[in-house]
């Protein structure tokens, strides 16, 4: 007994040829695009062991007849390879490239930039914390006769921010009996600067003020001097201004 034998029941293998291909019509269906996927190898494999069978057909001829009949009526097919996308050209590949290449650039330099201006943003916040104050290469002494009523504005020291000076500034108060005074300055559409409290008058009647020239900015500082009576409220007594540039 063949032990090769197939089961029984199960119907043989169809034969391949010229008669199975015309009976069940796979040339025709696979010009059509109606043959399944195995159908269609088969009949390809078939055909270039049998290229006689295709010559009898005259396929060659008969595709040619077609496109003259699509051409006659308007209908010209396009033969020659597929356009390639835009998007897989080389030009768009090299293109795709150079910008990438300049984008990496473009962000290498803004973050050199980036990290500049952190530097000098430190650098700045480490100077507003120290404050810009240099040491002084002179000492200067001016004694001031301040306005007795606000808004005189005759009263004025000029200070020069750059000179590095320690500024001793005396006050005339010697025409109040008073000793006993506080201090408040403010810079001109900025703020109040400084308050000092109970401060002293010498014994020439003067009220000094010690100052480093580079430790003000720019701007003009007006002084107000009230005097501090033992009971009652502080009273306004003198007003000057100080002029930094």
């Amino acid at each position: 007994m063949n032990a090769q034998a197939k089961p029984a029941g199960e119907p043989p293998a169809a034969r391949f040829d010229r008669k199975f291909i015309e009976d069940h019509q796979l040339l025709e269906r696979y010009l059509l695009g109606k043959l399944p996927l195995k159908g269609a190898r088969d009949l390809e494999n078939w055909c270039r062991t049998n290229p006689q069978y295709l010559e009898e057909l005259q396929l060659g001829a008969r595709a040619q007849g077609s496109l003259k009949l699509l051409e006659a009526a308007g209908q010209p097919q396009d033969l020659g390879e597929p356009k390639t996308p835009w998007w897989k050209t080389l030009y768009f590949q090299i293109g795709l490239g150079a910008v990438a290449a300049v984008s990496l650039i473009a962000l290498m330099v803004l973050f050199g930039k980036l990290t500049l201006l952190r530097g000098e943003l430190e650098d700045v916040r480490t100077l507003a914390r120290q404050g810009a104050l240099a040491a002084p290469a002179e000492v200067s002494t001016i004694r001031l006769e301040p306005d007795r009523a606000p808004g005189i504005d005759r009263a004025r020291v000029s200070v020069d921010h750059a000179a590095r000076t320690m500024m001793d500034l005396k006050v005339n108060m010697s025409f109040t009996k008073l000793t006993l005074f506080k201090v408040t300055v403010e810079k001109k559409n900025q703020g109040r600067a400084l308050v000092i409290d109970y401060l002293g008058r010498d014994s020439n009647g003067d009220l000094r003020l010690s100052f480093n020239s580079s430790g003000l900015s720019a701007g003009e500082y007006r002084v107000r001097v009230d005097g501090l009576p033992f009971r009652g409220e502080p009273i306004g007594m003198a007003w000057f201004i100080i002029a930094v540039t």
